[in-house]
């Protein structure tokens, strides 16, 4: 049986450095005013937080091809979820007030 791949130290401190400067580009774009834009965007750096703790820290990288299928599949299906979610939210047109 093959030993588990334990990643190094170098490994985890660049997947902190890069969670970190993810972090800081979210809360940078808290304070941009782009408008419906910002979901969207908040949603691709959260996006590319996952693949960074599941490269990592869920060690897929190294980790058996069932393991690395399933968890593509997993990761698959909410990236169709948060694409349904976003052309909904695009598409919304402003409903007008009522007769007072």
């Amino acid at each position: 049986m093959n030993a588990p791949h334990v990643p190094s130290l170098r490994s985890h401190l660049l997947a902190l450095l890069a969670l970190l400067l993810l972090l800081a580009l979210t809360t940078w774009l808290g304070v941009l005013p782009l408008g419906r834009f910002n979901l969207a965007l908040g949603l691709a750096i959260s996006v590319a937080k996952t693949l960074v703790v599941m490269a990592v820290f869920m060690r897929l990288r190294h980790g058996h091809p069932l393991l690395r299928i399933l968890a593509g599949l997993g990761f698959a299906w909410l990236a169709l979820l948060v694409g349904i979610t976003l052309a909904d939210y695009f598409t919304r047109v402003g409903v007008p007030a009522p007769w007072p």
